[in-house]
């Protein structure tokens, strides 16, 4: 193992030393790194905006350094302390590559023009992050309305023990008082099924869980908690059923369609929203005659459960296991719960995030006002929706910015008998996207079937700093952490990662004994400075400060180098992401630090 110590360390602080006065003078002072559009740090050519402690410089630089190696185009940074923010900065450009600097190796076309820089207050995509705000709003919403509907204080502990799919109680019994929440939160035909009062609709043929042939859901799910889907330990598995074949082909089962009338009466609900232009429009790209087939409202999340009830709970009560499923749970207990019925915006309609549980969240909780594209909200894979988001990166082989399929408006063609999926499941030609065209979308605008409550929310950086500073982002242990109010502790480490096409972020709470002692990276050289050398990793070690938050995030989770690389992969290399930042954190002489260094 190699340690940060020594003459190393003096090494790297009297370069870090020097990078601070020259940009200290250079933005007029020794106090804050100013807000300019111009700022670039030296060497990499990156341009920096924002605000921050001009102590911090060894966190951009780190950074920096991951985004040069890894031909990272855009990425957002934030840091508090003790949750005051010290600085909050967007870096390189909007879209394409981010700097001037020819690297060839990373496959951009040096020829285009530069983007626009990337301004602080950009949102990114955050993933898996958007869990912990999921958790931390169904406990919200749970407690709230036991307070408001029957005067009830409940500890955190009573809202995990609820079992959800109590067979003899619904609404689930509170643990401790012998008595039934005060309203139903899970919605009653999900919890008919799950409490196995009745069938599932639809079996799920799985090679990695047996089939249920009794036609009735698992048993286990009778005794599954709040908490054991928070801390991933119900027994599901990691990814959801097919949207496809499991799900979108079933509809006619699980809505009960049977007539054209029946189809016909699904279609004009997607009239009614988009208008009759859209649907026309669609059936004309597809050769379908107005009445030989018909499109249907996409599947709700309600629908999904329907069918994840028809396959087993795969590993046992207790057992810890990720799960991409578990936050859909608490996602239905949200729309149960909050007046709208909405988690977050309806896709392609950023307008209805007013009312939704994110939006009442953020206001109510922490004060902080959002909108369809403002502070946090649901990305809009849509295109021409959203373009205050950089574009997403990922290398394919020739380009950062190809086109692909994604998921599309489900349709069906009546054969007489049935309305058949047929031509739907085929990639062509039956795809329609988001937008009601034919064909397939920019990269950074491909829509997946991921609900906002598992993964596909967008925040600004300096408005998930405040979410950190009062909730912790990650603790997956048996009595789950994860969504809890921090209640002004700073010295407990709680981590949290996403990763989505295009997306790679973390979330990070240092503090106490538990904070990473060493970790791995490329070489470092006798200036401080990482290398580009991703195959060849070495064990450093370092002090990490308490009470510091970080929230990071990146445009891409692949690129040419490491697509091409024999010996590490793309997962490996931008894993590797938070080790970056740590090692910049532990160059910082956090006593120097003043909270409150972002400018207004």
């Amino acid at each position: 193992m190699t340690k940060i110590a020594g003459d190393r360390q003096k090494s790297s602080r009297f370069f870090y030393t020097i990078l601070t006065l020259v940009s200290a003078i250079l933005l007029g002072g020794l106090g804050k790194v100013s807000e300019s559009n111009n700022i670039a740090l030296a060497e990499e050519g990156i341009p920096v905006s924002g605000s921050g402690d001009a102590q911090l410089q060894p966190i951009l630089q780190s950074l920096t350094q991951f985004m040069q190696h890894r031909c990272v185009g855009a990425a957002v940074l934030g840091v508090s302390v003790k949750g005051k923010p010290v600085g909050v900065w967007g870096l390189g450009r909007m879209k394409g590559r981010s700097t001037n600097n020819v690297n060839p190796a990373c496959g951009d076309r040096y020829a285009a023009p530069l983007a626009p820089p990337v301004a602080a207050d950009t949102p990114m995509r955050m993933g898996s992050i958007s869990k912990p705000v999921t958790f931390a709003m169904v406990r919200w919403a749970l407690k709230q309305t036991a307070r408001d509907r029957a005067n009830l204080e409940l500890t955190d502990d009573q809202i995990e023990g609820m079992k959800l799919f109590d067979s003899e109680h619904y609404p689930p019994l509170i643990p401790g008082l012998n008595k039934q929440y005060p309203v139903a939160i899970i919605p009653q035909n999900l919890h008919a099924v799950f409490s196995g009062k009745v069938k599932f609709p639809v079996s799920v043929k799985d090679k990695n869980c047996a089939d249920l042939n009794t036609g009735f859901a698992d048993k286990q799910w009778q005794n599954v908690t709040l908490g054991h889907l928070l801390s991933h330990r119900s027994g599901l598995q990691r990814s959801a059923p097919r949207y496809g074949e499991d799900i979108t082909a079933n509809l006619p089962v699980l809505r009960n369609l049977k007539t054209p009338a029946d189809f016909q009466a699904q279609e004009q609900l997607l009239v009614n929203e988009w208008g009759y232009k859209s649907i026309s429009s669609a059936k004309n790209q597809l050769g379908i005659s107005p009445r030989a087939g018909y499109f249907l409202p996409s599947p709700i999340l309600a629908e999904t459960l329907q069918v994840l009830a028809g396959r087993c709970l795969q590993y046992p009560l207790d057992q810890y296991h990720y799960s991409n499923t578990s936050p859909a749970f608490p996602t239905v207990i949200l729309q149960q719960l909050v007046a709208s019925g909405r988690y977050a915006a309806k896709m392609g309609k950023p307008e209805t995030h007013q009312g939704s549980a994110l939006e009442v969240f953020f206001k109510s909780e922490l004060g902080i006002p959002t909108a369809g594209d403002r502070g946090i909200f649901m990305s809009q894979a849509v295109e021409n929706i959203g373009g205050r988001e950089p574009d997403k990166r990922d290398w394919n082989g020739k380009t950062y910015y190809w086109q692909g399929w994604d998921v599309k408006r489900p349709h069906c063609i009546w054969n007489g008998k049935l309305c058949d999926f047929y031509t739907w499941i085929k990639p062509q030609p039956g795809t329609i996207n988001w937008s009601w065209n034919l064909g397939q979308v920019p990269f950074s605008s491909r829509n997946t079937d991921l609900v906002p409550g598992t993964g596909s929310l967008a925040a600004e950086a300096e408005v998930f700093l405040k979410f950190m500073s009062q909730y912790w982002v990650g603790g997956y242990e048996n009595n789950p952490r994860i969504g809890e109010k921090r209640n002004q502790v700073w010295n407990r480490y709680t981590a949290h990662n996403g990763a989505l096409d295009g997306t790679y972020a973390w979330a990070i709470q240092l503090g106490g004994n538990n904070n990473p002692k060493e970790w791995k990276l490329p070489p470092v050289d006798d200036k401080g400075r990482i290398l580009d050398d991703f195959g060849k990793l070495m064990m450093y070690s370092g002090n990490l400060p308490d009470g510091v938050d970080i929230f990071v995030a990146v445009n891409q989770n692949s690129d040419r180098k490491c697509v091409e690389a024999k010996g590490y992969n793309c997962g490996d290399a931008y894993g590797l992401l938070d080790n970056f930042i740590l090692y910049g954190v532990s160059q910082v002489n956090w006593n120097m630090v003043a909270p409150g260094a972002v400018e207004k």
